[in-house]
C-alpha cells in the first residue's frame, strides 16, 4: 500500500507542472549576471566609440539594478524594475535615451539631492521596455514587451543602446 503512494508522488514530481525558469528564484541570480553583462557591454561600447574621437568623456554610474551614462548633452539610463514578489518574470528592463542632464558631474550629486536646484531639464528621446524570455540561464534573452522586436542577447541590447545614444549625441551636435 505504501509503495503505491510513493510511486504516485514520484510520478507527480517528474511529470507535474514545473515553475517556469523566469518565475523561479534561481532566475534572480541569472538576472544579476545578465545585468552585469549588459552594463559591462555598454561601458565597453562607449569606450570603443569614445576612442574614435568623441570629445566628451562619458560619466558612468552603476548599481546592481541600474546603469546611468551621461555623455555631454545626452544620457542613457538602464533600470531593472521588479515587483514586490521578487521574481524575474514580473520584472521589466526600462531603457531610456535622454536629451539633457540626468547625472550631475560631481559624485556628491547622488548623496545630496538637495543641492540641485530647479526641475530636471532632461527629455526622453527614446525608450523601450523589455522583459525576460528564458527557459534557462543559457537561453536568456530580452524581448520588447510590446512585441516590436525579437528577442536579443544582453550584448546585442548593449550595442543597440550605445547606437541610440550615439545617434542622439550626433543629432545634438547638428542642432547647435
Amino acid at each position: 500500500m505504501i509503495d503505491g503512494i510513493s510511486e504516485r508522488l514520484i510520478d507527480t514530481q517528474e511529470h507535474g507542472p514545473r515553475t517556469p525558469f523566469a518565475a523561479s528564484y534561481r532566475a534572480n541570480a541569472a538576472c544579476a549576471r545578465e545585468l552585469g553583462r549588459l552594463h559591462d557591454a555598454v561601458a565597453d561600447g562607449l569606450t570603443a566609440w569614445a576612442a574614435g574621437g568623441v570629445t566628451e568623456k562619458p560619466v558612468v554610474r552603476r548599481s546592481p539594478a541600474r546603469c546611468l551614462v551621461q555623455l555631454g548633452p545626452v544620457a542613457l539610463t538602464i533600470a531593472w524594475l521588479q515587483s514586490g514578489r521578487g521574481t524575474v518574470a514580473d520584472g521589466e528592463l526600462l531603457v531610456v535615451v535622454w536629451r539633457g542632464a540626468v547625472a550631475s558631474r560631481s559624485p556628491r550629486g547622488f548623496e545630496r539631492s538637495g543641492d540641485r536646484a530647479g526641475p530636471s531639464s532632461a527629455t526622453a528621446l527614446w525608450e523601450e521596455v523589455l522583459v525576460v524570455e528564458a527557459e534557462s540561464e543559457d537561453s536568456w534573452a530580452w524581448s520588447s514587451s510590446g512585441g516590436h522586436h525579437g528577442a536579443m542577447t544582453s550584448l546585442t541590447l548593449a550595442d543597440r543602446c550605445v547606437e541610440r545614444l550615439r545617434e542622439a549625441y550626433l543629432a545634438g551636435d547638428t542642432e547647435t
